[in-house]
């Protein structure tokens, strides 16, 4: 299953990656300073509470972590990588 790895300690919340995804799979974060995946198309829901729990609440700079969100529908396209200015984003597979 493909997996989307945001670099949390990189990632400045440009949105270029949620501009570019073909099918709509990555939001930011409500406080704008965050790229996600949107919450419902994470199948491993407890990286969407690490978000949640380790992430949103901070400032950009404040973080040194990456997290794992499995997106099924994630087609594997790298667009989001490429468009990343920062570098955050990476796709692997599990």
């Amino acid at each position: 299953m493909p997996k989307v790895i945001f670099d949390y300690g990189k990632c400045k919340g440009s949105g270029d990656c949620v501009e570019n995804c073909p099918l709509e799979l990555l939001e930011l974060s409500k406080t704008g300073k965050w790229c996600k995946p949107k919450d419902e198309k994470v199948e491993n829901k407890d990286a969407v509470q690490e978000f949640y729990d380790k992430v949103d609440g901070k400032e950009n700079g404040q973080v040194e972590m990456k997290i794992e969100f499995e997106l099924p529908e994630c087609v594997e396209c790298l667009v989001c990588e490429t468009a990343c200015p920062e570098e955050a984003i990476k796709i692997g597979e599990s």
